[in-house]
């Protein structure tokens, strides 16, 4: 029984040995099996159009720029004049799925603080993780921060923007 074994043993070490010279970091992967990752992440700036509860489909959608801080902060412009830009937290909390919160107050035509609105946001990014959508809850509170709605049943898309090259560029990059 222990000839066969001592045959057996070195058909094993050979093999291992090869599998280390090739090293294990090459040997691990099957590039022809793998699947594309997609960096799930919202972070970024996006061009979003905001489509309020109750919104007429023949009323255009509210653009909005979001820019979304890797560390799950996000700061967005005001959508519509009235309020100002909103602050808030996003999170991944599945695959291409994210949530958020963001914050904004509401002024009078004086400039008094009115309301304050705190939106939470559901979010799904797209496969290549150019686009987005969502739907949202808005809560609305006083000054004093009691609830005085809460208005669910918003959506929204969005397109993540990347930075473009000018028609100079090529020559601009040459001048010393």
């Amino acid at each position: 029984m222990q000839r066969f074994t001592l045959p057996i043993f070195a058909v094993f070490m050979v093999s291992t040995a090869h599998v280390h010279a090739q090293g294990l970091l090459e040997a691990i992967r099957t590039p022809e099996k793998a699947v594309p990752v997609i960096q799930q992440t919202l972070s970024g700036t996006w061009l979003l159009e905001l489509r309020r509860p109750g919104q007429p489909v023949t009323q255009p959608p509210l653009p909005n720029l979001v820019t979304f801080m890797p560390d799950g902060t996000v700061i967005g412009s005001a959508a519509d004049g009235v309020q100002t830009s909103a602050h808030g937290l996003w999170l991944r909390v599945g695959d291409r799925k994210f949530l958020q919160t963001v914050f904004s107050f509401n002024f009078n035509e004086s400039r008094v603080l009115t309301t304050i609105s705190k939106v939470r946001i559901n979010v799904h990014l797209s496969a290549d993780g150019q686009t987005l959508k969502g739907t949202t809850e808005v809560a609305v509170f006083d000054r004093e921060g009691k609830v005085l709605a809460t208005i669910p049943g918003g959506t929204y898309t969005g397109v993540r923007l990347s930075p473009e090259i000018p028609g100079d560029f090529y020559i601009f990059q040459n001048v010393q």
